[in-house]
């Protein structure tokens, strides 16, 4: 880029920058006095109330923040103009994506929340969870996880508990630390020319992968301290980056030097003492390797981001320790309506896609290894069936298996393939604590190791492994990758850059 380019283009982002604060300054109302907003009038009695009173009023709300030198509104003609040419450049692939799911932070201190919310939702990672009625979708108040704590709610939480909490939310991290270096050093030169390199790969990719940036607004210039927000884009000729600011209500999306961007991150967080940074995220390689073709098996427990399997968990032994009214004869028809009543109130559809036949034929094999085996699982078949025949819930789909004798009903075409034993198996193959809730006849230890084991080969260890990961997916307590206080990641988000 020519001496004479950079001259043409600083002037005119000066000018466009000038006339988008005049614009501004022309469009916003005056602020009240403070006297007029309680009540008081010009007279001498104004002048007699505290010098506090009137310093709390002024401060009571704002509208907006006008950006710093350097920084250009995404909207104005030279942002547009930025926006036109990164676009052509091909540097502005990930742009749209997060367009789709730009937020406004609901909170002060949910920038990194909602910047989170936002890059889950764009990388199509199903929270497996309820949201509102019948839809799951990520917001700020459903990213729960062992790892948010009211410190973190109250004061913003620190990059190392973002990036874990997008981990347990079923995205793959990649962590990467700013230097404790100075500003000039070479170092901080180093980190600014791989955040540049990086920026540049991510930004022309037409994969979903994202970047989140962890900077102190005010080496920028801007007010406030730590920051999380989105990059958008890369202008490769000014070497800036799009923030999309999820703090919208304080400053609008703008293009900012990526270098101050860099040497922003290398202020430490004031909570940690750390240096701050940025991250990338993408989809988890489990969620990916599951719509990969693959031989056909009788069941598969699906991958279960760990802050899905903590709400599931939960979910169920809320609803199990409510007092049921149903009265039946036996304890396995008892136990058959709660736990049939806690995945109804769970969703049906949502622990349904946990569990998956994915070969009717080899798992209605397995299913009669173990009926031909197990008193229990006889028995819990009879119970399913009396359930049915008293129209207990019909949501449910009908058994398979009728007087030790196989039907041959097929599920309609495009239909997930399922049947009642799935539901009986699915409760089996339950974590102790969660079999306990259902019912005290469940609660032996080695329950689910015993039906896995009336299994033949080939499917015996596979069975076995399966019963593990489904433990393992419905925790008995929360956990969190982010192990408080010692200052590192135990496992889940990678660390590429310290």
């Amino acid at each position: 880029m020519s001496s004479v380019r950079v001259a043409s283009t600083t002037t005119t982002r000066k000018f466009c920058t000038a006339v988008w604060r005049q614009a501004t300054a022309q469009q916003t109302a005056k602020p009240r006095d403070a006297g007029e907003m309680f009540g008081m009038n010009g007279n001498s009695s104004c002048k007699q109330h505290s010098p506090h009173t009137i310093e709390r009023a002024t401060k009571l709300s704002h509208y907006q923040r006008e950006l710093p030198n350097g920084h250009i509104p995404f909207s104005c003609p030279e942002g547009r103009s930025l926006f036109q040419q990164a676009l052509s450049n091909g540097q502005m692939e990930t742009y749209f994506y997060m367009a789709e799911q730009f937020q406004t932070q609901a909170e002060p201190t949910y920038c990194g929340l909602a910047t989170l919310a936002m890059v889950l939702n764009a990388l199509r990672v199903d929270p497996m969870r309820a949201w509102k009625g019948s839809w799951r979708w990520f917001t700020e108040e459903n990213l729960g996880c062992g790892c948010i704590t009211q410190k973190s709610v109250e004061h913003g939480m620190a990059m190392q508990v973002l990036a874990s909490l997008a981990d347990c939310n079923g995205a793959a991290t990649e962590v990467m630390y700013a230097p404790r270096a100075s500003h000039d050093s070479e170092d901080a030169k180093q980190f600014a020319d791989f955040f540049r390199e990086t920026v540049r790969e991510t930004c022309s990719s037409g994969e979903r992968r994202f970047l989140i940036a962890s900077y102190s607004r005010g080496f920028l210039g801007q007010t406030g301290d730590g920051h999380f927000s989105p990059i958008g884009g890369y202008h490769e000729e000014s070497d800036s980056v799009l923030i999309m600011d999820v703090a919208r209500f304080k400053y609008p999306p703008h293009w900012a030097p990526l270098k101050d961007l860099a040497s922003a991150m290398l202020l430490p967080d004031s909570e940690t003492g750390e240096p701050r940074g940025f991250m990338r995220l993408s989809a988890h390689p489990k969620t990916q390797a599951q719509q990969i073709s693959a031989p056909q098996k009788p069941l598969e427990v699906r991958y279960l981001p760990k802050a899905a399997g903590q709400w599931i968990a939960g979910s169920l032994l809320e609803k199990l320790a409510e007092n049921q009214l149903h009265h039946f004869n036996s304890w396995s028809t008892l136990a058959l309506s709660r736990w049939l009543s806690a995945v109804q109130a769970t969703s049906p559809g949502i622990l349904g896609k946990i569990v998956v036949v994915d070969d009717m034929d080899l798992f209605m094999g397995i299913v009669q290894q173990i009926y031909s085996r197990s008193e229990l699982f006889r028995e819990l078949c009879r119970s399913y069936a009396e359930l049915q025949a008293l129209g207990f819930d019909n949501s449910f789909p009908p058994l398979r298996i009728h007087d030790s004798k196989l039907d041959n009903c097929q599920s309609p075409p495009g239909a997930p393939q399922t049947c009642g034993e799935l539901w009986i198996l699915f409760l089996l193959l339950l974590p102790q604590h969660l079999r306990a809730a259902v019912s005290e006849h469940l609660a032996h230890p080695d329950l689910s190791s015993e039906i896995c084991k009336m299994v033949r080969c080939p499917w015996a260890l596979p069975m076995e492994a399966l019963k593990e990961t489904l433990h393992f997916a419905l925790p008995a307590k929360q956990s969190c990758t982010w192990l408080a206080g010692d200052g590192n990641l135990s496992f889940g988000p990678q660390l590429l850059w310290q």
